[in-house]
């Protein structure tokens, strides 16, 4: 009798223990909220550390949306599309660096991931087509007529944490937030990970479970040992989009355990990031959201004329702005900085199929955009040839309706061609370092890999940015939220069922 109450009070003792023991992930980016919400509906608790004053990161400032193929808003749309489709044309825009296993999962994952952002009140009605793509399906939110954009990122965002504060309020112990809380080490014993140390304004703690590591990538990662200088210190010259969060700590703090690295030096240029007329030459840039070219802006150099495929990839579009623009004297809208620029064109139809208030943000609040009434008046603030900008935009006209081919080889058309006798808005637009497609090698279970033995680490998950091996050698617009959806979401259901695994086995 003695021994069945010894053995009833361990256990219950044994079960405490393992209930208590929350599954922590780390970030609180949508890889990061994704990854929480799917723990918590399958039966789990989250503590979520995130090192900002809030939620949100890189994922907030998305503006062209997530990729799915296959979904209900293009069927409704008439679009046909399938994950096939969206496995080849990531597998070519990555040049087939990619690990196929994890697109082949991203893309087959792609219209339930947009489900579930629709489930807790996305408006995920409306696709875009950005470069790179055989279809149109970067879904995003429909522009309202009037009123302020919503921009689909900070949308995403702002509903999963609305749903995650919800569940919070309704029982705090299934969901724990600490923000301004940076993660300082990974807690690694005989080959597991058991939890992590972390630091606020209280001082030192650590805590225990298995880890979801969602921190992002190193775009702003500038430090004198940092990642940048490591693996890609010749685009130090360029500016970033990113905040300056992105610093890589997770990276930095799984490789410290020993987790394996993919694919570093594969650092994405962007190459549409506003110069804003007010700070020419600020380091971090707003994002000119792929969207704009998606709905039919021109991107024309310094002396008035085209010079590429405005919707082809993005390392293309980079490589042709660096080798045909140059830089934009002040005379021009105050310059670009010293960096070298295009400048986006857009009539009133383009403005429109992207959504006005969208727009007027760009050009109003601001204030990247200028309008001229014609093409004379654009070319005389260039300083350019009037002759020259008429001509480009004319040729492009005779190519959008099928008079002659683009030199370029674009083939697909966006809405409307601007003519040279109608408003046209234009903004300098520069590269910018924008994604890190490198990061922490992760197999299909987002199960971290170790460097020393190719196999997973023990109670490791990585998911988003932190993440390598999806993109390749280079990144289409929309896959980075979805892979955030998709892998955050596998990343929390099997740190999940480890969690469940360690309970039954500490019984």
């Amino acid at each position: 009798m003695l021994f069945q109450l010894i053995f009833l009070v361990l256990a219950t003792t044994n079960m405490v223990k393992a209930e208590e023991q929350k599954i922590i992930v780390v970030g609180g980016g949508l890889a990061g909220l994704s990854a929480s919400l799917e723990i918590i509906n399958g039966g789990g608790r989250v503590v979520l550390i995130e090192g900002e004053a809030n939620t949100g990161g890189n994922s907030a400032k998305a503006s062209s949306g997530i990729n799915g193929a296959g979904t209900a808003t293009q069927s409704n749309l008439g679009l046909t599309d399938s994950p096939s489709n969206l496995v080849s044309d990531t597998l070519s825009a990555g040049d087939n660096e990619n690990n196929k296993n994890l697109v082949e999962i991203l893309a087959a994952n792609s219209a339930d991931a947009v489900e579930f952002l629709r489930n807790v009140g996305v408006d995920l009605t409306d696709v875009n087509l950005c470069g790179g793509h055989s279809v149109a399906r970067t879904h995003w939110i429909p522009s309202p007529k009037e009123g302020r954009p919503i921009p689909a990122g900070f949308e995403i965002m702002k509903r999963l944490r609305t749903k995650l504060d919800k569940i919070k309020a309704e029982d705090a112990e299934l969901f724990e937030l600490l923000t301004s809380t940076k993660m300082t080490k990974i807690i690694k014993e005989d080959g597991k990970v058991i939890g992590i140390e972390v630091e606020n304004n209280e001082g030192r703690q650590i805590i225990h479970g298995n880890v979801v590591l969602a921190t992002g990538g190193f775009s702003s990662d500038r430090s004198k040992d940092g990642l940048l200088i490591e693996f890609g210190g010749e685009k130090l010259e360029f500016p970033s989009t990113n905040g300056q969060f992105a610093r890589g700590d997770g990276v930095k703090l799984a490789r410290s355990i020993g987790a394996k690295l993919i694919g570093m030096n594969r650092i994405q240029i962007h190459p549409t990031a506003f110069v804003d007329p007010k700070d020419p030459k600020a380091s971090t840039k707003f994002l000119a959201a792929e969207a704009l070219r998606g709905k039919g802006a021109l991107l024309i150099n310094g002396n008035g004329e085209r010079f590429g495929n405005e919707l082809g990839r993005r390392d293309y579009l980079t490589g042709k702005i660096l080798e045909e623009s140059q830089e934009i004297g002040e005379h021009f809208q105050n310059g670009s900085g010293g960096q070298k620029s295009a400048i986006m064109l857009m009539n009133e139809k383009n403005v429109e199929a992207f959504g006005r208030p969208a727009f007027n943000f760009y050009a109003i609040v601001k204030k990247f955009f200028v309008k001229y009434e014609n093409s004379d008046e654009l070319a005389d603030a260039l300083k350019v040839d009037r002759k020259t900008v008429k001509e480009t935009l004319e040729n492009y006209v005779q190519i959008f309706n099928g008079k002659k081919e683009d030199p370029f080889g674009k083939r697909v058309f966006p809405v409307a061609s601007i003519l040279p006798n109608e408003p046209i808005y234009a903004a300098i637009v520069t590269p910018a370092i924008h994604y890190t497609m490198g990061g922490l090698e992760i197999d299909g279970n987002a199960q971290v890999i170790s460097a020393q033995n190719e196999k997973p680490i023990e109670g490791l998950y990585a998911a988003g940015e932190v993440s390598g091996g999806v993109h390749g050698s280079n990144r289409l617009a929309g896959n980075s939220l979805l892979e955030c959806v998709v892998f955050g979401r596998i990343a929390g259901q099997n740190a999940l069922k480890y969690n469940q695994k360690s309970v039954r086995e500490e019984l």
